[in-house]
């Protein structure tokens, strides 16, 4: 299918030779050589400069407009063609980042024009502070009982810090109970009850919990009192546990983001052609090097295909999070400032992620195709669903969430926010992408046995 729609555009690739072609497959995968004081082409002749001469004459990162390589003119050629399979290399470039998602025109006489955005980064301003704060409570009391246990200096002073921390937003909370209004996050505004209920609950809950701590009541804090006491509610205290919580902040940082970017996607569909999407995921990940490379283990990359309700297909996606753009210190590999993705992109910066990212690397993978057209495929076999996918969990089964957490967090490829991610979009898609009827893990659904919403505190 794919070598019959590339000949309608007029550019077959099985034109060239499997010999040639299988080189190919070097593109974007070879190393720069050294760098060359001299033309290795004009240097006297030995194994090293003939060598280096014969190199240079394929890979795309040795060609320039003045001095041409094999693999540099196919890839002019290709673009000039429009593409080397069924995506356009003139589609719409949608860049995936740490600050949200962006994307551009990709056309000829308007490429790098901005047409639309959204942005998904940390922010007091959407609500994802307050809920990721309180979600944090959790781990942060599984240090403290790890810290107590290694006797360091620290316990008594961060605990207290803690207390005092905790204390103070709580307070906040009681006396502006209208803070969600005053947010911008729409998802959130059809539920302020439902949110201010696991927050307040949460809250007292979280305090409580480490007064009991610091006075001596919870006996042998420890990892085992903090899972059994705390997380899972163990402690007769607390009817819901503050495993609930966790999940329903974890709920509730998403879900603004996952609504705005599927408004957005089809708020375009007439005037962007998504099917012909070229998506460059280029998103350091915090620490977490390893993480989020692939679309099983990235749980914002996989959700476009849903959200666009399969107009966006894996294969216009590319995660590529080491790669340099021309706005980063390459010294210290990190992504360039905001403004320079919500604006139009200038043309270093737009030929850097359309051509060199996205177009170099699916060209390389559309050329083989064609090339070992009679090489059989290897079938690869696609993950099974795990706890927290959609929609294998329920909105109710708040243990599969936690147990997606634990692997999201103990696993290197995994991204934190894997833990919800992969459960949320398919979970709105199946309710007519209707927020205010949602049911949310741990906000409104998932309550113990004879709960049906979070209780007020004790006093």
């Amino acid at each position: 299918m794919i070598a019959r729609i590339v000949s309608q555009r007029g550019f077959d690739m099985r034109l060239y030779s499997v010999p040639v072609l299988a080189l190919v497959l070097i593109l974007g995968l070879a190393l720069p050589l050294r760098a060359q004081s001299t033309d290795p082409c004009a240097a006297p002749p030995s194994v090293d400069s003939t060598f280096t001469c014969l190199f240079n004459i394929f890979p795309r990162s040795q060609g320039s407009a003045d001095n041409p390589s094999i693999g540099w003119a196919l890839a002019q050629v290709v673009a000039k063609n429009g593409g080397s399979g069924p995506i356009a290399s003139d589609g719409p470039l949608v860049i995936v980042n740490g600050y949200g998602v962006f994307v551009y025109d990709g056309k000829q006489a308007s490429a790098g024009k901005l047409l639309d955005h959204v942005l998904t980064r940390n922010d007091p301003a959407t609500g994802f502070v307050q809920a990721t704060a309180l979600s944090h409570i959790g781990p942060a009391l599984a240090y403290l009982a790890a810290l107590k246990a290694d006797n360091s200096p620290l316990f008594d002073k961060l605990l207290s810090d803690l207390e005092t921390r905790i204390a103070h937003a709580a307070s906040q909370l009681k006396l502006d109970p209208d803070w969600i209004s005053k947010l911008d996050a729409p998802s959130w505004k059809e539920r302020p009850d439902e949110i201010n209920a696991m927050m307040t609950y949460g809250m007292w809950m979280a305090l409580d919990y480490v007064q009991r701590v610091r006075a001596g009541k919870v006996k042998n804090f420890d990892a085992r009192s903090v899972a059994e006491d705390f997380y899972n509610g163990g402690d007769k205290r607390y009817e819901v546990p503050f495993n609930n919580v966790m999940i329903g902040t974890f709920m509730l940082a998403a879900l603004n983001s996952v609504q705005e970017l599927q408004m957005m996607i089809a708020n375009n569909t007439d005037t962007i052609n998504w099917a012909d999407a070229r998506v460059v995921v280029h998103m350091p990940i915090g620490t977490n090097y390893g993480a989020g490379l692939t679309l099983s283990t990235n749980q914002l990359a996989a959700a476009l295909p849903v959200l666009s309700d399969g107009k966006i297909g894996a294969e216009n996606i590319l995660i590529m999070p080491y790669a340099v753009a021309p706005c980063t210190n390459v010294s210290v590999i990190t992504q360039c400032p905001l403004e320079v993705f919500t604006s139009d992109l200038d043309a270093a910066t737009y030929g850097f992620y359309s051509q060199t990212a996205w177009l170099g690397v699916y060209n390389r993978t559309q050329i083989a195709r064609n090339a070992f057209y009679n090489v059989d495929d290897i079938e690869t076999v696609l993950s099974k669903q795990i706890p927290g996918d959609y929609p294998l969990t329920s909105a109710d089964d708040i243990d599969a969430f936690m147990m997606r957490l634990k692997y999201s967090l103990i696993n290197g490829d995994q991204l934190l926010s894997n833990s919800v991610g992969f459960w949320l979009p398919g979970a709105l898609k199946a309710n007519g992408w209707d927020t205010s009827t949602l049911k949310i893990p741990g906000v409104n659904a998932g309550f113990p046995k004879g709960v049906k919403r979070y209780p007020k505190p004790k006093s």
